[in-house]
């Protein structure tokens, strides 16, 4: 419902209620069945005549001229006087004015309780527009103690973002966000942003990565994924969890600086994945990544040696490396194997290799004991990928859904359940 939408429905209010209050509206100063006074009751229904004919200026003038009839006016007259200029005002587009009158009509004991939460939802959006934001901050929260009401949370926190309070702005955003995915709704686009912009300037860089989590959800727009990527891998990673996020950043094609391919393929060359390094180093150079002269001969140099000898060296062993993994207890060089023979592009011998490796378990004696839950990870995500280079996105989504223990692995792991 739109802030002008809202006024309306006040006025409507006043047009139905036959000239007479209602018990349920009373407060100590307006007695039940109150009516607007005899003295003043031509004006007003003047008034009314210009409001159905959407003359805005007679109907302020009848009201004017109701005003300057002698004698006292009882609470009634004065807070139905105040609700006809609101509500004129605001066809007028006078936002200033009609919340000055709206104020009063709400201050008034004749203002039924039943109104109040529309009342101060149009009073928030008026004076949003008005960029009173300390005023839009109180009447929204008034509005949202009566009810949990979407426009009103968005309201909020803009209100706060445009006063500088991005941690409440973000704050009431992602108990939006919160309340619609429960209610099985699609946040809009705009929301979303909202929030990582809030998040993002209150210093808050989990919140950032999370949101734009949920933008790659919704609206998987390369850039969302890009900046996501970003996010991830400038968090608290270590090196096996980055080099996870780079392979997630490979697949949805956001790897665009040369320093990513560079430092992807260095973190594969110490895991002795060389045939991955000189995969990622060749696509950079067919995508012409590599434009500055120091960039094109370092990544040169490096896809070079990744290729001769390293990953010569590596598939020269990879039979010895197979029968030695098929006989180990354990299923950690089942795991590194499967890893080589993806690395060679060989998704069916990496299947076989890494379903054989998570059957035996994995033990990650070589890491120190709180990081064993994230190689246990490592090794169903790697089963996953496996899957997916296999075309099998059903088996794929079962691995995937196996990564458990590290929260950042879950989060990756997530991820790439968006691409099966």
């Amino acid at each position: 419902m739109s802030i002008r939408s809202g006024v309306l429905i006040a006025a409507i209010g006043i047009l139905g209620a036959g000239w007479a209050s209602t018990a349920a509206a009373q407060g100590a100063g307006c007695p039940a069945n109150s009516k607007i006074s005899k003295q003043i009751a031509k004006q007003m229904i003047a008034a009314q005549e210009a409001m159905k004919n959407r003359k805005w200026q007679d109907m302020l003038t009848k009201v004017r001229e109701a005003e300057q009839v002698p004698g006292g006016k009882s609470a009634f007259d004065l807070y139905n006087m105040a609700e006809f200029r609101g509500y004129a005002y605001h066809n007028l587009r006078q936002d200033a004015d009609a919340a000055r009158e709206m104020e009063s009509a709400l201050n008034s004991p004749c203002m039924a309780e039943s109104k109040k939460f529309e009342r101060y939802k149009s009073l928030a959006g008026l004076y949003f527009s008005l960029r009173n934001y300390p005023k839009a901050i109180d009447y929204s929260n008034r509005a949202l103690k009566i009810q949990n009401d979407s426009e009103t949370q968005v309201t909020l926190a803009q209100s706060y973002y445009l006063s500088g309070n991005n941690k409440e702005a973000a704050r009431v955003m992602k108990e939006l966000l919160a309340k619609l995915e429960q209610g099985g709704a699609r946040p809009k686009e705009q929301q979303l942003l909202l929030i990582r912009t809030s998040c993002d300037r209150a210093g808050d860089n989990s919140c950032v990565s999370q949101v734009l989590e949920k933008m790659v959800v919704y609206y998987p727009k390369p850039e969302y994924w890009e900046h996501l990527m970003k996010a991830l891998k400038s968090g608290d990673t270590d090196d096996t969890q980055k080099l996870n996020v780079m392979r997630l950043a490979v697949q949805v094609d956001v790897l665009k600086k040369p320093e990513d391919y560079k430092e992807m393929a260095q973190l594969t060359l110490e895991r002795k994945f060389a045939c991955e390094a000189q995969t990622v180093l060749e696509q950079g150079f067919a995508k012409k990544v590599f434009v500055e002269k120091r960039d094109i001969d370092v990544n040169d140099r490096l896809l070079k040696n990744a290729a001769q000898p390293q990953c010569a060296k590596e598939k020269a062993a990879i039979a010895q490396a197979d029968a030695a993994a098929r006989a180990a207890k354990t299923g950690d060089a089942d795991v590194e194997l499967g890893t080589q023979y993806l690395s060679f592009g060989d998704a069916a011998k990496a299947v076989e290799a890494l379903q054989r490796g998570v059957t035996k378990g994995v033990t990650a004696p070589d890491v120190p004991q709180e990081k064993q839950g994230e190689r246990i990870d490592e090794a169903y995500l790697t089963l996953g990928l496996a899957h997916m280079k296999n075309n099998n996105k059903a088996e794929a989504s079962k691995a995937f859904r196996l990564v458990k223990k590290d929260p950042t692995m879950v989060r990756i792991a997530k991820l790439w359940l968006l691409r099966t």
